[in-house]
């Protein structure tokens, strides 16, 4: 049986909503707005809407056979002989697992739900001599990323008081 991790939904809603807002914005810059606005606003929406496509791509796959990568319409499949390292670093609220394989190197955020439970079960399969004693460190303590979603939120706000300060200049 496969188990599939994706970005968490905290932060994909929001950020979805926010490329919607920027489409709302740059439609309503296109009818009544200067030049460099225009350009500004459609550089942002098509970087956000990548961002956005890439992060709704992004799966990792756990299975008895091995660990599954896919993001941005590429996939790879690693055994479980394959992957030769798991380690982690930590940074204040961030935390980002550095998996290496006979074919490269690979990383994993805190950004994924249920990253405790992947990691976990990434490290039991992997055992002892393939896995820092941080990673065990850390299982022990795991650390949430809550303040991009809030940042997200925060955007989402400003985007709606643009949004509404440029309707009311109509």
């Amino acid at each position: 049986m496969s188990q599939i991790y994706k970005i968490k939904k905290t932060f994909t809603i929001p950020f979805l909503i926010a490329v919607a807002l920027l489409l709302v914005l740059l439609i309503l810059s296109l009818i009544n707005g200067a030049v460099w606005e225009k350009i500004l606003v459609a550089v942002l929406f098509v970087l956000s809407l990548v961002v956005a496509v890439e992060s709704s791509e992004r799966k990792f796959s756990f299975s008895e056979d091995g660990l599954t990568l896919r993001k941005f319409f590429r996939t790879k499949n690693f055994t479980w002989a394959e992957i030769t390292h798991l380690g982690v670093v930590v940074m204040r609220n961030k935390a980002y697992f550095l998996l290496t394989t006979t074919k490269g190197f690979y990383i994993l955020s805190n950004m994924l739900q249920n990253h405790t439970q992947l990691v976990r079960s990434v490290a039991e399969k992997l055992g002892d001599e393939k896995v820092e004693p941080d990673i065990k460190n850390y299982l022990d303590n795991p650390i949430e990323r809550m303040s991009t979603v809030v940042l997200m939120w925060v955007a989402l706000v400003i985007l709606v008081a643009i949004i509404i300060n440029k309707l009311i200049k109509f």
